[in-house]
């Protein structure tokens, strides 16, 4: 009975100290210890402005040094030992590992894969490939002419930052970055940027984190057409009030009334179609929101100015035909300059 104990107490202690090696720092490895982060953005598949949202698919390489996994390359036979999928799951769960976590990321990770290679001198290179989403941070002030900087945040929250940080170097920063082609068609990637960080756990103590800024740059140029044009279409209207000849003053307000609803109809569809482009006092709300007033105070300005000119025995009758004509430039120029001056002070220098 006592021999039988005796194995049971080795066994445990055997497990123990194989289950240490996935927790324990590296032994004879200068602290902090330097975790090695690449982010590589390998598509964008989903961007939801309001709600802060976006959808990626991911990769991140870690390199570290662990003394623990040396080994001779002549009798393995190769300077690298690679595994990947299963392989490499297996057996991430029996060497120590950073225990990378991304903060911002919510939700489950989709299409999960990973590889893992160790050199002969111990340095260990992880690779990960997921899709999942991520929390972030947006301005749609400038749309559509916005540049986004969503941010990623990695964090090693097992171990503070006297024990562990990350950091990218310059072979790092060189191997990241997005990719030319994405699935949010209306957008392109305009480059990366790193920049370290801390936060606080639980316990009070500090803890590294590196933080991965993405520039990206919405295509502009392809919501001429879906936006400004239908905007522009409705304004003009006012021109013709101003400039036709013999035209009723109950058909002037018809026109006006009904470029009125068609300037509603048009936000809400805007806003159906590119959420937020309305709600967030954007250059297209303003453009909108002005043309109510655009509108109404053509037709109040003409109903005012037509019957005196028409009538030749009103008081001042050149004064208002001078008047009048310099109205008809003026007012359609005037909303011109102000809606110009909205689009052009969003487009980033």
């Amino acid at each position: 009975m006592s021999r039988r104990w005796l194995w049971l107490l080795l066994w445990c202690l055997a497990g123990a100290a194989w289950a240490g090696r996935g927790t324990d720092l590296p032994e004879g490895v200068e602290l902090p210890m330097r975790v090695r982060l690449a982010v590589r953005v390998l598509n964008i598949t989903a961007m939801r402005e309001v709600s802060g949202q976006v959808r990626l698919h991911l990769e991140t390489t870690q390199r570290w040094h662990d003394p623990r996994l040396v080994f001779d390359a002549v009798r393995a036979g190769s300077q690298r030992i690679d595994r990947v999928g299963d392989e490499a799951q297996a057996y991430i769960r029996q060497i120590w590992t950073p225990g990378l976590l991304a903060d911002n990321r919510i939700g489950e990770m989709q299409s999960h894969s990973l590889a893992v290679s160790v050199h002969a001198n111990g340095e260990v290179q992880l690779v990960e490939r997921y899709e999942s989403d991520f929390r972030v941070a947006m301005n749609l002030a400038a749309f559509p002419f916005d540049r986004q900087q969503p941010t990623l945040s990695f964090s090693l929250p097992r171990y503070p930052k006297q024990e562990a940080i990350l950091v990218a170097n310059e072979r790092e920063r060189r191997y990241s970055g997005i990719a030319a082609i994405l699935s949010v068609a209306d957008w392109r990637g305009m480059g990366m940027d790193f920049f370290g960080d801390e936060t606080t756990g639980w316990n009070a103590q500090h803890y590294s984190r590196l933080n991965t800024t993405l520039h990206l740059e919405r295509l502009s140029e392809r919501y001429i057409l879906r936006i400004f044009i239908p905007i522009i279409t409705v304004l003009a209207v006012s021109i013709y009030i101003l400039w036709a000849p013999a035209l009723q003053a109950k058909d002037k307000g018809s026109i006006v009334f009904s470029s009125l609803l068609a300037l509603a109809a048009i936000s809400f569809t805007f806003e159906a179609s590119f959420p937020g482009s309305i709600s967030l006092n954007t250059p297209v709300a303003q453009m909108i929101s002005l043309g109510y007033v655009y509108l109404v105070l053509v037709l109040l300005v003409d109903s005012v100015l037509a019957p005196a000119c028409e009538n030749l025995d009103a008081p001042r009758h050149a004064l208002h035909i001078r008047i009048r004509q310099q109205v008809r430039w003026l007012l359609p120029a005037v909303m011109f300059v102000v809606c110009a001056g909205a689009a052009l002070r969003a487009i980033p220098v």
